[in-house]
């Protein structure tokens, strides 16, 4: 397969405290960076999520609504971890605070995760435009997987395979999504970000509706004096 050279510096957004210097990483040509990647960036500079490794010699990150899965391997070193995040929802505004939350996986998980997807295949399915009949929408969930193997380097994105008919490369991605999660033992980690989430409504980066946890009535009046403490707080600044 054909490979375009592009220099780092463009491709992606390097930290600004970041030693890194400016290595060239080498797009696959079955990638699609023009939309998605745009939303990707938001998200990690609204959250602080980090940038990719590009020191790693392999890194495997999988971008759903509100979360990211991270499987990094160096030498003989391999790690990973699942970062959930979310908007507050406070009457208008639908971007009031963040939350977000990092677990670090067991090492024998990550490394099971590492092993699964390096064999899996992954690296031959193209992103969701290159599929033929592929269809797209506004509703849904779309998919991003990014994949670094030495130098070269894949960003794909799949709208809800869920919706595809009779499509091959969804049928994968559907098994892909549901291996990496049982292996992972993601639904654990979900299940626990959500029960520690601050906040009466909120909502998933990415996603199209807020979810609103019914208060009690003198749990809401609690949580209407720290609101607005909060927003006075931050006016200050």
């Amino acid at each position: 397969m054909k490979i375009i050279t592009i220099l780092l510096t463009i491709l992606l957004s390097i930290s600004a405290n970041s030693q890194t210097e400016n290595l060239e990483l080498y797009l696959t040509e079955d990638s699609d960076t023009l939309f998605w990647k745009r939303y990707q960036d938001d998200d990690i500079k609204v959250f602080k999520l980090p940038e990719l490794n590009t020191k790693s010699e392999f890194v495997f990150r999988s971008w759903n609504p509100g979360s990211l899965l991270e499987i990094t391997k160096d030498n003989d070193s391999i790690s990973g971890k699942i970062i959930y995040y979310v908007f507050e929802v406070w009457e208008d505004d639908y971007k009031a605070d963040t939350f977000i939350k990092t677990y670090l996986l067991p090492k024998s998980i990550s490394e099971n995760l590492y092993e699964y997807i390096s064999n899996s295949g992954i690296q031959k399915i193209p992103s969701d435009k290159y599929i033929k009949d592929w269809q797209q929408g506004f509703d849904g969930i779309t998919h991003i997987y990014e994949l670094k193997e030495n130098n070269n380097y894949s960003f794909k994105n799949f709208w809800t395979p869920t919706s595809q008919k009779e499509i091959k490369e969804a049928e994968f991605i559907i098994e892909f999504n549901k291996k990496i999660g049982e292996i992972g033992e993601l639904e654990k980690y979900g299940k626990d970000f959500v029960e520690k989430i601050p906040f009466i409504s909120y909502k998933y980066s990415g996603s199209a509706y807020a979810i609103t946890k019914p208060p009690t009535k003198k749990e809401l009046r609690k949580y209407k004096r720290e609101r607005k403490k909060k927003k006075r707080n931050k006016n200050k600044r």
